[in-house]
């Protein structure tokens, strides 16, 4: 394996020489600091885009004679069009300001003698208050719909000294109570310029950790992609294994994606937020393996190439959008990445969970490139011929058909949350039924695949104990409580009913063709789905 990660970076070196490396490596730096300072400090778009005829000590304002919006005698006058009233309203905001900040600057902390405070509750922290009632039972607090704030003991603070240290509150209303940590600030803000945290700055930090991968990989899937059309695999094939080959060529990319990441987490401080890092950077180079393995030709390999690494990107960062109101987004490392770096507390399920779902993913797909190191596979035949061919080298008994279906559900899982996202776009009436669509020819797909391999009632049943098993495994960990209705999780014996049925169906009617096994299994799932929900729910 060493021998070919050396020379994999001999390789490098001489298709892209020294120099080419420095520059992509300091391109890649400069896109990453950019992006960062970007966030930052902002993009100045919008200067001089309105004009005054005053001078206003404002960016966005230039002094013209035909001007936007005119001030005379006191009085502001607007034109008819819509960016003279964008004008006006950047204008009567900018002299609000400064009419705030003369009267703080004489009048101080009397300028504004009624302050309202901004506490931000963590959701998943909020729990009910429960007290012990005389007679043994339990009752709440607080009425519904009251708020009540009260200091701790021990932090009762002068007005001095509350707004330079973090005071701890307790918030109690409506059955909730939370315990957060209020911060002081002895500038003021109005009202209407309160906003909640952005995720904006902190999803950019995450792209920093993954965003030297992405170089790197696509230097790895060229590299390999080379080789195979070229034919040199089967060549290195004759002399080490399988895995010495893929690991090899993998590693010293890998090992330069990490020690970026690394690098990262030393800059922001925070030493072990690269970890969190590792599980996509893995499924990425996995997934780019395993492409090319099962690619026809360059341009094939690199429309599919683009389009991976895009899916993982969304699976990867749009679940940390929704980190404070989805507990599903926790299934993504990126969101527990930023977690770790906002040094808040990480559940360690939700570290498990997170980390085996990615590593389960890449393992499978490193494991199905190795038995794609084929001639008979590498070379013509489509995909779906080749991921049957693949199947049958990797489900070689029931008990591996029931394992590889148990891991599966990682993929399907992966492939419904992506059916979540694109429902939404329908209209209201047809958004259940859409998604029952999609989980049932995913489900049926990946049930399919394995069935193939030995299309027999046996091989059937296994598969769809196995599928079975792996939902039940994430209705426990809860990971799809709040879904169960869609994927009727709340059910024990009616979805083994049907995970079965559609199994054997797959397994009899294969031998019309793959297609059509496909395709009736995923109607009479489709129905099925559809009439309990419908009747049961």
């Amino acid at each position: 394996m060493l021998k070919v990660a050396k020379f994999e970076l001999k390789k490098s070196r001489k298709r892209y020489g020294a120099r080419s490396l420095l520059l992509i490596l300091l391109a890649a730096m400069f896109s990453a600091a950019m992006g960062y300072a970007s966030v930052l400090t902002g993009i100045d778009s919008d200067k001089g885009i309105y004009t005054a005829n005053v001078r206003v000590d404002l960016g966005t304002f230039k002094l013209s004679e035909d001007s936007d919006v005119v001030l005379y005698d006191g009085k502001l006058f607007v034109g008819q069009n819509d960016k003279s009233l964008a004008a006006a309203d950047e204008l009567l905001k900018y002299l609000r300001e400064e009419h705030r900040k003369r009267i703080e600057a004489e009048f101080g902390e009397l300028a504004h003698p009624v302050r309202v405070s901004v506490v931000y509750l963590n959701p998943s922290k909020i729990t009910p208050p429960r007290t012990k009632a005389e007679g043994g039972g339990v009752k709440n607090e607080t009425e519904s719909g009251q708020l009540n704030v009260n200091e701790t003991e021990g932090s009762k603070q002068t007005s001095e000294s509350a707004s330079k240290t973090p005071a701890a509150t307790t918030v109690t209303g409506g059955e909730m109570t939370a315990n957060v940590t209020q911060v002081k600030k002895s500038s003021y803000v109005p009202p209407e310029d309160i906003k909640t945290p952005s995720l904006v700055d902190r999803m950019v930090l995450a792209f920093l950790f993954v965003i030297p991968s992405y170089f790197a990989v696509q230097v790895f899937s060229s590299s390999l992609l080379e080789d195979k059309l070229l034919r040199r695999l089967e060549v290195l094939l004759s002399a080490i294994s399988r895995s010495d080959l893929i690991f090899g060529k993998i590693l010293p990319h890998l090992l330069f994606s990490l020690l970026s990441s690394l690098a990262v987490s030393v800059y922001l401080g925070s030493y072990l937020a690269f970890l969190f890092a590792i599980p996509v950077i893995l499924l990425l180079f996995s997934a780019q393996t395993f492409v090319v393995m099962i690619s026809r030709s360059y341009r094939e390999a690199t429309f599919l190439l683009l389009v991976v690494s895009l899916l993982i990107t969304i699976y990867a960062f749009i679940p940390a959008v929704f980190s404070t109101a989805i507990p599903l987004s926790k299934i993504s490392p990126i969101t527990l990445l930023i977690a770790s770096v906002q040094g808040e507390e990480i559940n360690l399920t939700d570290l498990s969970l997170s980390f085996a779902h990615y590593l389960i993913m890449a393992s499978m797909l490193l494991y199905f490139s190795m038995k794609a190191l084929n001639p008979d596979i590498a070379h013509g035949k489509e995909i779906f011929q080749k991921l049957v061919e693949i199947s049958r080298l990797s489900v070689t008994s029931d008990s591996a058909a029931f394992i590889l279906a148990f891991l599966s559900i990682s993929f399907a899982f992966m492939a419904e949350l992506f059916a979540v996202f694109m429902i939404f776009v329908l209209p209201r009436q047809l958004m259940i039924p859409a998604l029952l669509v999609c989980v049932a020819a995913v489900e049926e797909l990946i049930k399919g695949l394995i069935i193939f391999s030995s299309p027999t009632a046996r091989r059937a049943f296994f598969t769809a104990l196995g599928f079975f098993a792996g939902e039940k495994f994430l209705i426990l960990f809860n990971v799809l409580q709040e879904y169960s209705i869609a994927f009727l999780g709340q059910f024990l014996v009616l979805p083994l009913i049907l995970h079965i049925a559609t199994a054997l169906l797959i397994a009899f009617t294969a031998k019309f063709g793959y297609g059509r096994a496909l395709m009736l299994a995923a109607i009479l799932h489709a129905i099925y789905d559809h009439t309990v929900v419908m009747l049961l729910v």
